[in-house]
């Protein structure tokens, strides 16, 4: 991911499709508010939406995996879910 941005900032191109650099596709959570336990949803359906090839301009060609986030509290709890499209989500 690093590299990747690194070549972006060297080459002076915006913006990246999502494609190049599959974080935050639906553009982060700025616009959601944090309502603490309310965020981590978000990035769930989007992370469905990128598995079942729903998310329109923002798809990644080919997702198979993706990673999800989410804190509640502050920061006293955290979750990680790795989530992944099978024959069932296609």
């Amino acid at each position: 991911v690093e590299e990747r941005y690194k070549q972006y900032l060297a080459g002076g191109r915006a913006p990246l499709p999502p494609a190049a650099l599959p974080v935050n596709t639906h553009g982060g959570l700025s616009a959601f508010g944090a309502p603490w336990e309310v965020p981590a949803m978000y990035n769930i359906i989007e992370a469905c939406d990128q598995l079942s090839g729903r998310a329109a301009g923002r798809q990644v060609p080919n997702c198979r995996r993706a990673l999800v986030y989410g804190n509640g509290g502050v920061f006293s709890a955290s979750a990680v879910a790795i989530l992944g499209a099978g024959s069932r989500f296609r």
